[in-house]
């Protein structure tokens, strides 16, 4: 017996409705790649085509109808759950604060913050964008959206997917720098206040010191570093994929380089009304996003 989930569904109806790769992969907020791997691993799965494909773009077969009724359902069921909550989510109030680096604050959970709160309209988010760790422990903050390999262990929460990286780099500077040797690049290197990235274990590992000639505390400084053409950072794709005029430099580095991206608040604020809903609602949203953040 197939057991299908409503992402499954998502990518159908949105190219569905779309009627273009490229428009449901902007809808969706997801390269057209995914879009194309996401539809042939499902079509895969159910053992017959659900789209004819032409050069004037797809149209959903009769084969998928059912399908395509399946997620209507589903999405007029939503849309009556959301109904029913709202007035619920409107007795939540006071302020939240929360915390998150400005390279994800910039990655797209400013989105998933509004869309907060909008189910949550008498809630007032406070944000802290910075890449300190202490604030949950200092009670400055009482929800963290952070990457990290091994959050402290007496912080709670959920680690919601794989946050990828990888180099990038000026137009310019490649056509200056015509080399896949690391050792012969201008690095550009994150300065992390609290042990070491995985974009810091590499460059340690693979590139000499000197060849290290820029630091700085925030990702959003070494990518403003390598669209001037200062040199290579490696940045969280999420982020780098969206700054115009920077590179992925593919094949420049072999390894996969991830960390884990983290839902996370203190013990002590479990029991708040307002950090339980954040806490409920990140959780629940942000793996619809796990492609832009595992890209």
């Amino acid at each position: 017996m197939h057991s299908w989930n409503w992402d499954d569904l998502r990518f159908v109806a949105v190219l569905a409705e779309t009627g273009t790769v490229a428009e449901a992969a902007r809808r969706l907020n997801v390269n057209r790649t995914t879009v194309q791997r996401r539809i042939s691993a499902f079509e895969t799965q159910l053992s017959y085509p659900l789209f004819s494909r032409d050069g004037w773009g797809l149209k959903p077969l009769p084969e998928a109808n059912p399908i395509l009724e399946a997620a209507r359902q589903i999405g007029d069921a939503l849309v009556r759950i959301e109904r029913k909550t709202t007035d619920v989510s409107r007795d939540i109030g006071g302020v939240l604060c929360l915390t998150t680096p400005d390279d994800i604050f910039l990655s797209g959970i400013s989105e998933i913050i509004a869309e907060f709160q909008q189910h949550y309209p008498s809630l007032q988010v406070q944000l802290s964008v910075t890449t300190q760790l202490l604030d949950l422990d200092r009670r400055e903050s009482e929800v963290a959206i952070r990457p990290s390999d091994a959050p402290p262990e007496h912080l709670v929460g959920r680690r919601i997917c794989d946050l990828t990286l990888a180099p990038y780099a000026a137009d310019a500077y490649l056509l200056a720098t015509r080399t896949r040797m690391p050792c012969e690049h201008a690095w550009l290197s994150l300065q992390s206040l609290h042990g070491q990235t995985p974009a810091e274990v590499w460059l340690a590992s693979n590139v000499p010191a000197e060849r290290i000639c820029f630091r700085a505390d925030s990702f959003v400084a070494t990518a403003e570093a390598a669209r001037r053409g200062q040199g290579v950072a490696i940045l969280p794709c999420c982020y780098g994929d969206r700054i115009e005029g920077l590179e992925r430099v593919e094949g420049l580095i072999e390894d996969r380089l991830a960390t884990g991206l983290w839902v996370l608040t203190h013990p002590d604020f479990r029991q708040s009304p307002r950090v339980r809903a954040a806490m409920d609602f990140f959780s629940e949203t942000l793996p619809a996003y796990r492609e832009r953040f595992e890209a």
